[in-house]
């Protein structure tokens, strides 16, 4: 019984993994690479790519859904730039902000809901009997882990660290929002270097429509 139930387990893993594109738009000064579904933006020499991150590293059902975008910026200029949790933004196609998540954000929300949770594609407990079952299981037995066990050092690890980019170099990493991008049409990921203001038109937009 145990064996059907991971057999399962992980033929929806497999088949819900490969439903959603997050695919780029075109944009001025934008280059688009396919291979990826990622886009690299050039200005006054700085340059960000933005590609959406594989969702069965990064997607959690957690009262909602965490995800998150590859993001790469390189330093081509003669100055230090920067950029914090502020300078990263989505807007979906009804006009709702999401703000950028934090690692530790992130953690809170995995270790909130680690005992309900099995790792993506959003599969949870509705009762009790079926934890029981499961949480029987270790890391030794089973090739599905959960998350909480296996990922909270990846969070932050892997999360963008760009809070000071000197010239020449590049700062790559992943930046985490709280959207659920299936119920989502088309998205934007805005990006503002540190100082600007929001008011203001972002340093860089990055649009996605989701296709299913």
């Amino acid at each position: 019984m145990k064996n059907f139930f991971f057999s399962i387990m992980l033929v929806v893993l497999f088949t819900a993994g490969c439903t959603l594109k997050v695919i780029p738009q075109p944009v001025p000064q934008g280059v688009i690479d396919p291979a990826d579904n990622s886009q690299t933006i050039s200005k006054g020499g700085i340059s960000v790519r933005v590609a959406n991150a594989d969702p069965q590293i990064i997607s959690y059902n957690l009262e909602g859904t965490v995800s998150a975008f590859s993001v790469a910026i390189q330093n081509k200029t003669d100055r230090e730039i920067s950029f914090d949790n502020s300078s990263f933004l989505l807007l979906d196609d009804q006009g709702r902000q999401y703000q950028q998540l934090t690692p530790e954000k992130v953690k809170e929300y995995i270790t909130k809901d680690s005992y309900y949770l099995l790792p993506y594609p959003y599969v949870g407990f509705y009762y009790l009997e079926d934890y029981e079952k499961v949480s029987s299981y270790t890391a030794t037995d089973s090739q599905l882990p959960y998350y909480f066990e296996v990922y909270p050092q990846d969070i932050f690890t892997k999360a963008l660290d760009a809070r000071s980019i000197i010239p020449g170099a590049t700062a790559v990493g992943l930046v985490y929002f709280r959207v659920d991008l299936p119920g989502i049409k088309e998205v934007k990921f805005l990006v503002y270097e540190k100082g600007t203001s929001k008011s203001a038109a972002a340093d860089f937009a990055f649009p996605f429509i989701i296709k299913k």
